[in-house]
């Protein structure tokens, strides 16, 4: 698992995002901020931040934030939403949801059914535009977006993998969502070469697949990955355009 540095807690915890504490975990949240959520009838967390001016009345995007690797204290998901995803990503209005892994990694079974639990959840109490939606996530949370986005092109329009490498079988897959790859050159802990390789032959077969290859950010430089998901927005856009 990718152990986090000191560095990245820091930036987490000196965020000047607002973070607030939700007493009623099943209270549907009416206002904007970040809040600490239970997933009703489960001991699953969950951090989910809405958008500036956030009222529930229009169709809202909705992102999934797929956390890095480490040991899962309670509310795990927000560090990685906090310190890089709400901000990168803020100028596209939407509900960013971060659960908590409760089984290992993100590329199994059962952390695939959680995932798709707390969409289900997500999509009966807010007004979720299901056209906009994305899936993303960092390392480990990258190695998911990869298992996941494949796996459920109706649930996710768009997907963006993070610093993780390819799934096994990410060949076997005739891919319908589009997917955009940000990989550094720096990167000693996954291989660009792995990644470039998987992404050519998938292309090569129509996968609408798009990979960005950055340098001088090292695995554990979380937040300077900042500029770069930003640059993805007019991409995220037109995927959902699509």
């Amino acid at each position: 698992m990718t152990k986090i540095s000191a560095a990245v807690l820091l930036a987490c915890l000196w965020s000047p995002v607002a973070v607030k504490a939700q007493d009623d975990a099943s209270l549907r949240v009416t206002e904007s901020g970040i809040f600490e959520m239970i997933l009703p009838g489960s001991e699953r967390r969950y951090t989910l931040a809405t958008p500036d001016g956030y009222t529930g009345q229009e169709p809202t995007p909705l992102i999934v934030s797929l956390h890095y690797g480490g040991e899962v204290t309670p509310f795990y998901g927000r560090g990685l939403l906090q310190s890089l995803i709400e901000p990168a990503l803020r100028e596209l209005g939407a509900i960013i949801v971060a659960p908590d892994s409760a089984a290992g990694n993100w590329a199994n079974a059962t952390s695939e059914q959680h995932v798709l639990e707390l969409l289900d959840y997500i999509e009966t109490q807010y007004n979720i535009d299901s056209n906009r939606t994305l899936l993303t996530g960092y390392s480990m949370g990258g190695f998911g977006t990869w298992y996941l986005a494949p796996r459920h092109p109706e649930r996710f329009k768009a997907g963006l993998a993070m610093a993780g490498w390819p799934q096994a079988d990410s060949m076997t897959f005739y891919w319908k969502t589009p997917m955009y790859l940000i990989s550094s050159t720096d990167d000693e802990v996954v291989s660009l070469e792995l990644t470039q390789v998987t992404v050519e032959r998938l292309q090569s077969q129509g996968a609408p697949i798009d990979l960005v290859v950055v340098e001088d950010i090292t695995h554990y430089e979380i937040p300077r990955y900042a500029p770069h998901l930003r640059a993805a927005i007019p991409w995220i856009q037109r995927a959902w355009a699509e």
